[in-house]
C-alpha cells in the first residue's frame, strides 16, 4: 500500500509540474513545447477557459491536492485520518477523470485541435485514479 502512495504522490507532483509549465505559458500568452501543434489552438479557444478560469489552473488545484494527501499519508496519523485523506484523494482523482474526460472532447468536437501536455495530463489523471481506487480498494 506504500508503494502505492508513492507512485501516487510522483505522478501528482508530476502532474503539478505540468499544470505549472502550461498555466505559466497560457497566463503569458508565450510558447511551450508542443509536438501536436495544438497547444495554441487549445490555449486560444474560450472553450479552455470555462468561466474564464484556464484549464491548466483547475488541474494544478487538483494535482496540488493529490500530492498533499498523498504527502500526508506517508505519516503516521490515525486510521480515521488515514481514510479521510484516501477518501479525499478518490473524490479528486474521479472528478480529475471526469474533468480530462469533458476536456479531451472539447478538445476533439470544440476546440478541434489536441494540446499535447493536456493529452498526458489525462492519461497521468486516469491511472491516479486507478491507483487511488486500488488504494482504497486494499484499506477496506
Amino acid at each position: 500500500m506504500k508503494q502505492l502512495n508513492r507512485i501516487i504522490f510522483v505522478l501528482s507532483l508530476i502532474g503539478v509540474l505540468m499544470a505549472t509549465y502550461v498555466l505559466q505559458s497560457w497566463l503569458r500568452h508565450s510558447t511551450i513545447v508542443c509536438l501536436t501543434g495544438g497547444c495554441t489552438t487549445v490555449a486560444k479557444s474560450p472553450a479552455a477557459w470555462p468561466f474564464g478560469i484556464p484549464v491548466p489552473a483547475v488541474g494544478l488545484v487538483g494535482y496540488t491536492i493529490l500530492t498533499i494527501c498523498a504527502f500526508l499519508r506517508t505519516a503516521n496519523y490515525k486510521q480515521q485520518t488515514m481514510n479521510m485523506l484516501l477518501r479525499i484523494m478518490l473524490g479528486m482523482a474521479a472528478f480529475g477523470v471526469c474533468f480530462v474526460t469533458w476536456f479531451t472532447l472539447t478538445e476533439l468536437f470544440v476546440i478541434h485541435g489536441i494540446c499535447m501536455w493536456c493529452a498526458i495530463s489525462a492519461v497521468d489523471m486516469v491511472v491516479i485514479f486507478a491507483l487511488v481506487t486500488k488504494s482504497y480498494t486494499l484499506s477496506k
